[in-house]
């Protein structure tokens, strides 16, 4: 094995996207912390923020059965207040 080869790190294994509806029928994506995701107009523009959003790595993108109902997750369902300045490390996805 070549040291180039010994130094790069496997794929991270496991779901990390859902993709489904929620109760009022819009398509989302919520990520497995709860942290990343949105709502989206259609299914195949949530599948392909979460593939993106992965990398496209196998198996990291599940798309749930129609009568199975979603949520995005605590941190999309409280009031969040707007910070002063953009935090580097938050992403912003839109358009504009």
């Amino acid at each position: 094995m070549s040291k180039a080869m010994s130094k790069v790190e496997p794929p991270s294994r496991g779901v990390r996207f859902t993709v489904g509806r929620d109760a009022g029928g819009r398509w989302i994506v919520s990520d497995r912390d709860g942290l990343v995701g949105g709502l989206f107009t259609d299914r195949a523009s949530a599948v392909h923020f979460a593939m993106f959003e992965s990398d496209r790595t196998p198996g990291a993108v599940c798309c749930v059965p129609e009568d199975v109902t979603l949520s995005l997750g605590p941190i999309f369902e409280t009031p969040v207040r707007v910070p002063r300045a953009i935090d580097p490390r938050m992403k912003i996805v839109g358009r504009g």
